[in-house]
């Protein structure tokens, strides 16, 4: 523990910050990510698929400067002493009596005309906030505090569900480099993506159309259509419906 502090872990900021825990070392049943930031140039590892989530979110915000997941709580000894003033017992490594050390799941940074401002994140499933749960995010909230830095608790019944999955539906599409190189505008895409849409038509018609029309083909598509919405040059409305192959979308206005 002392060695993973020293070499910097869960420290820094930018293109430097190493995340405290990696996906690698912490069993997560399948809902770990690793997932390269547009905002800071590095990958990131998420521990659940909720993480992931406001990852997404936090990318796609035009305000967001710097993403740090799995942030570590130091120095060590500072949330030993408020776990102590809360009457609260401290988490230890599992099978030992060493105290652990405490991670906050997203810090993110928000420029603002007068600065940066910092928001500490934490997200839980609502079927997982337990007396116990709800002791540790106590301290985590309490250290957040002791330094001024909004704190919020994100769950699945508070998290724009339907954008981050739309979000999602659209994150590795604009990484397919046959669209990077096809040439063509993601923005004029979208604009014919538009033009062939009607309400009766699933999203993997129109795609269709869209991509026949600059002769390319729908994963192109796909990868040119992800692009303009993660660039907000879409009018693809990502808000109010699931986005899948074969659901009907609809356009903002």
């Amino acid at each position: 523990m002392l060695r993973w502090i020293r070499a910097g872990y869960g420290q820094g900021e930018g293109d430097g910050f190493k995340p405290f825990l990696y996906v690698r070392d912490v069993p997560s049943e399948g809902t770990s990510s690793m997932v390269r930031s547009r905002i800071t140039g590095r990958t990131h590892h998420y521990l659940s698929s909720g993480e992931f989530s406001v990852h997404l979110l936090a990318e796609y915000s035009r305000t967001i400067v710097d993403i740090r997941e799995q942030y570590a709580l130091l120095p060590w000894e500072e949330t030993q002493e408020i776990a102590a003033k809360l009457g609260i017992k401290h988490p230890v490594i599992p099978f030992t009596k060493t105290p652990s050390v405490l991670t906050t799941d997203l810090l993110l940074s928000f420029k603002e005309p007068d600065g940066v401002r910092l928001v500490a994140v934490s997200f839980k499933l609502e079927k997982d906030l337990t007396p116990r749960t709800l002791e540790k995010l106590l301290l985590e909230r309490a250290y957040w505090n002791r330094r001024g830095i909004t704190w919020q608790l994100v769950t699945d019944k508070n998290l724009p569900t339907i954008r981050a999955g739309n979000l999602r539906f659209f994150e590795n599409a604009i990484r397919n480099q046959d669209a990077l190189r096809s040439g063509v505008d993601p923005e004029a895409f979208s604009r014919r993506f538009e033009q062939v849409w009607t309400p009766d038509r699933p999203f993997i018609d129109i795609l269709s159309g869209a991509s026949n029309a600059f002769n390319v083909d729908s994963n192109v598509g796909h990868g040119l259509l992800g692009a303009a919405v993660w660039q907000r040059k879409s009018r693809l409305n990502i808000d109010d419906t699931p986005i899948a192959h074969k659901s009907y979308v609809t356009l903002t206005k």
